[in-house]
């Protein structure tokens, strides 16, 4: 039985804290909570990149610690069947909460596919195993419109992503897995490795990525749900809010003009048009604001010149 390296289960809890982080902004973004690009913009893209290297990497370098002295293939199946079955349960989830978005071949769907593929090379020649490294990430450049659907998208040559929440494809990330195999057949970093098995590691935050290293399959399965569980009733919470200011912004429009001896008509079709252009430029706060900045007023006056307009517009 190989002793743990409690250094490698800490780098792995760090990275599992940090996906965690990511998906919670994913999750509040997806449920219109928060507004910062997660998952489009060219930061978020690469947070989510760095944080998906660092899990191949690591996976790479278990592999090695786990099998570079010889195969210990119980030990191999089962972790693999633990992966795959995890990998299931994650597709089904998704399926069942986002089923415009379902997860077939995210990051443990495919760690359980390139631990298959990267099996035969933990002893090959090193030189050839950076080969076929070198080749997997270099062919991922190309790109083919056959692939963007889903039965093909693993693989990597799609042109557009299809629609899932998490996608691994074959090119390039196995060539970043293989990456963590060289790294840790490297003769320097395995003399290295040697004394991190003796780090105690004993402070309560290391304890805890520790262990959240150690029970990384779990922690995957189980911190979703968890921030599904939160974030979920708070956007119920959000539109339930929205509904009501929604109707008390319309009865309070509707009662003030016509206490002006406006028609019903008129009055109905202005405070149509104050309610989208509030919402729209999101002037809550400008029309709630009491007393008004210079530009709180000068939005809210725009909005009502251009409500009266419409309204009257529309009148016989």
């Amino acid at each position: 039985m190989r002793s743990r390296i409690g250094a490698i289960d800490l780098a792995r809890g760090i990275a599992l804290v940090a996906m965690a982080g990511f998906h919670l902004l994913w999750d509040l973004s997806f449920y219109g909570l928060i507004d910062i690009g997660v998952g489009f913009s060219p930061f978020w893209i690469a947070v989510q990149r760095s944080i998906l290297t660092a899990f191949l990497l690591l996976a790479g370098t278990g592999l090695v610690l786990a099998h570079g002295d010889g195969i210990r293939w119980r030990s191999f199946w089962r972790r693999w069947l633990m992966i795959v079955a995890s990998a299931a349960a994650v597709t089904a989830g998704t399926w069942y909460l986002l089923p415009g978005y379902v997860a077939y071949f995210g990051v443990l769907h495919a760690i359980a596919l390139f631990s298959l593929l990267a099996l035969p090379l933990i002893r090959a020649p090193l030189w050839l195993v950076t080969a076929i490294a070198a080749i997997v990430l270099g062919a991922a450049f190309y790109a083919n419109p056959l692939f963007n659907t889903r039965a093909l998208s693993w693989i990597g040559f799609f042109t557009e992503v299809p629609p899932t929440t998490d996608l691994v494809p074959v090119f390039p990330w196995f060539g970043v897995l293989l990456i963590g195999v060289v790294l840790a057949r490297l003769a320097p970093l395995r003399n290295a490795l040697t004394p991190l098995a003796t780090w105690k590691l004993t402070s309560p935050p290391a304890r805890l990525l520790r262990l959240c290293g150690r029970w990384s399959l779990v922690f995957y399965l189980v911190h979703q749900p968890l921030l599904l569980g939160i974030v979920i009733p708070l956007s119920g919470m959000q539109a339930h809010n929205a509904t009501a200011r929604t109707a008390e912004f319309t009865q309070s429009c509707i009662a003030t003009c016509g206490a002006t001896g406006a028609e019903a008509p008129y009055c109905t079709a202005y405070c149509q048009c104050a309610l989208d252009i509030s919402s729209r430029d999101d002037l809550w706060a400008a029309i709630a604001a009491s007393p008004r900045s210079e530009t709180e007023q000068r939005s809210v006056d725009q909005m009502s010149r251009l409500c009266t307009a419409m309204a009257e517009a529309r009148m016989p």
